[in-house]
């Protein structure tokens, strides 16, 4: 073919075709119902920062294994409002069929740790409301979390809804929290 203009036209043609045959993958990928994810978090830890919102950091575990990062606004009625961060990360083992070897100095060397990150998933805290016990939040009722973004395998997220609840969590030792996120 050394006709440009009929070498134009194949390769129009071709990329036609390989349009009409992607596009419907891209719209069923696209159609893909959202899916519900589920933590479980404790050893709550609580702080105000410079500006006076309320922070609390819980270690999560469950299908979004983690930190969970709640940076609270709260009004004098004890409604919530303010930003929250899930990194989900977690540690698993180098060799998972390691056996400890207890002549080493070190029994544990053989199995050895590391660190899978997942990414970080984050948003806006729309509504929710809290009960305080001495300065500090005891109990977070219904947090309505809202995503905005991810990182790295949740890139694609940008939007996603979430609720958190959580009891004792002025208390790290039995502070339990529930969050449910679905994107």
């Amino acid at each position: 073919m050394k006709n440009p203009l009929a070498l134009a036209r194949v390769y129009a043609l071709a990329l036609a075709a390989a349009v009409t045959i992607a596009a419907p993958a891209a719209v069923a990928f696209a159609q893909t119902a959202p899916a519900t994810y589920n933590t479980t978090s404790g050893l709550a830890m609580q702080s105000v920062d410079s500006q006076g919102h309320t922070v609390i950091v819980l270690q999560g575990s469950g299908d979004l294994p983690g930190v969970l990062t709640l940076v609270l606004t709260v009004a004098p009625d004890g409604t919530v409002s303010g930003e929250w961060a899930m990194n989900v990360s977690y540690t698993a083992p180098l060799h998972p069929n390691a056996q400890p070897d207890p002549n080493s100095t070190d029994p544990d060397s053989a199995q050895g740790e590391q660190l899978i990150q997942k990414g970080m998933l984050h948003g806006t805290i729309s509504s929710g409301s809290v009960i305080m016990a001495n300065g500090l939040v005891s109990e977070i009722d219904l947090l309505q979390l809202s995503i905005v973004a991810g990182s790295l395998q949740f890139a694609g997220v940008t939007k996603g809804s979430g609720v958190v609840n959580a009891i004792h969590v002025d208390d790290r030792s039995t502070s339990t929290a529930n969050m449910s996120l679905t994107f």
